[in-house]
């Protein structure tokens, strides 16, 4: 397989991966974006809708909309961060009730998929996405 040949497969392969993360989604009666949204605040820490948006690749505007729509509905609150502009985004005990059983189905499919590749593939997929996102950004940075 030539190196552009397993582009195209590593393409079709994320494609389909962020295809069925909507498919979910829309399943349990939530956007892709909200979905993606609440994913990226339940890693642990709080975080600014920037970083939300540039991490995940979600824009902007859907993101405040998004993060507003949740603290109206008492799920987030906003803290003062770094400076007065950004603002970090923080479940509130509601909200980490809110977000346990909007995706904890989620993360008990990823949970199952990951048995069924089993260990060894789980490593060697963490291992090689890794290595491939740390050339990619490299190549994108001070390539050609």
């Amino acid at each position: 397989m030539t190196p552009r040949q397993q582009m195209e497969t590593i393409s079709a392969c994320t494609c389909k991966i962020t295809q069925l993360y909507g498919e979910w989604a829309k399943h349990y009666g939530m956007s892709y974006n909200r979905m993606m949204i609440l994913y990226a605040l339940d890693q642990g820490h709080g975080c600014t809708q920037r970083e939300i948006a540039e991490g995940w690749m979600i824009p902007k505007q859907t993101v405040n909309t998004i993060v507003k729509e949740l603290e109206r509905n008492g799920y987030v609150r906003l803290e003062a961060g770094r400076d007065r502009k950004e603002k970090l985004v923080r479940f509130t005990e509601a909200g980490r009730t809110y977000v346990s059983q909007a995706l904890g189905p989620l993360y008990q499919m990823e949970e199952r998929t990951m048995e069924r590749m089993g260990p060894e593939q789980c490593r060697a997929l963490i291992e090689s996405s890794a290595a491939f996102a740390l050339a990619l950004a490299e190549e994108v940075r001070h390539g050609a």
